[in-house]
């Protein structure tokens, strides 16, 4: 995945994939302790508020990865309030060409047997437009699979590059790893990423379309 200057590292010095929330939350905490009453009860309202939108949010989450495992890919992003658009590329890519960094260095010495690329863009009602591209590498063992995990998944380290984002009309897309997703099955791994390509859609909730299209089984 692509190194980011800000992005977050653990005690070790190491990049890590997200920012906790517990400077957040004690924050959160000392603006409610010290805020007088109506604010308390204003502050408190919005905070079921943003609750309860995260137990819908998860919940819509939960059934659409079920559809997803099914290979229902546009029952699973209906449920998300998505469509998807009509521009899709599908290849099969050479490992070594199509990632870079640590990821690569990974291929060189344990070559993949098979690399196929699913790229397509999304929108919701609002008008926000988002790329998702899911790649399905075939290793030849489990074990040469969960190595390519553990390199893919730690930011900073390379990716697998999607090819042809430009033919998706869009002027051609550049995937951040920001929101992204891998899942192993076997000596197969799984990885999603999700991009905003127009709007301004959440990052909550371009971090959930990518944990539900990694569920999708290959082509």
């Amino acid at each position: 995945m692509p190194g980011n200057p800000d992005q977050p590292r653990d005690s070790k010095g190491r990049w890590t994939k997200k920012a906790g929330g517990t400077v957040g939350a004690i924050i959160a905490g000392l603006v409610v302790a010290s805020s007088g009453g109506a604010t308390t009860a204003s502050v408190g309202t919005s905070l079921e508020t943003s609750v309860a939108q995260r137990a819908t949010q998860a919940k819509t989450t939960k059934t659409s990865k079920n559809t997803a495992r099914k290979g229902d890919v546009r029952g699973a992003l209906n449920r998300m309030g998505l469509r998807k658009l009509r521009h899709e590329v599908s290849r099969d890519l050479p490992c070594v060409a199509q990632s870079y960094g640590e990821v690569q260095q990974y291929f060189l010495r344990h070559p993949c047997k098979r690399l196929q690329q699913r790229l397509f863009p999304v929108a919701d009602a609002e008008g926000n437009v988002i790329a998702v591209s899911l790649m399905w590498v075939r290793m030849p063992s489990w074990s040469s699979a969960s190595g390519l995990k553990k390199v893919e998944d730690e930011y900073g380290t390379g990716d697998v590059i999607p090819f042809g984002t430009q033919l998706l009309g869009f002027g051609g897309v550049r995937f951040t790893a920001k929101h992204y997703d891998s899942q192993q099955r076997g000596a197969m791994l799984t990885i999603a990423e999700a991009e905003p390509v127009r709007g301004n859609p959440s990052n909550a909730f371009l971090d959930s379309v990518a944990s539900v299209v990694v569920e999708l089984p290959p082509p």
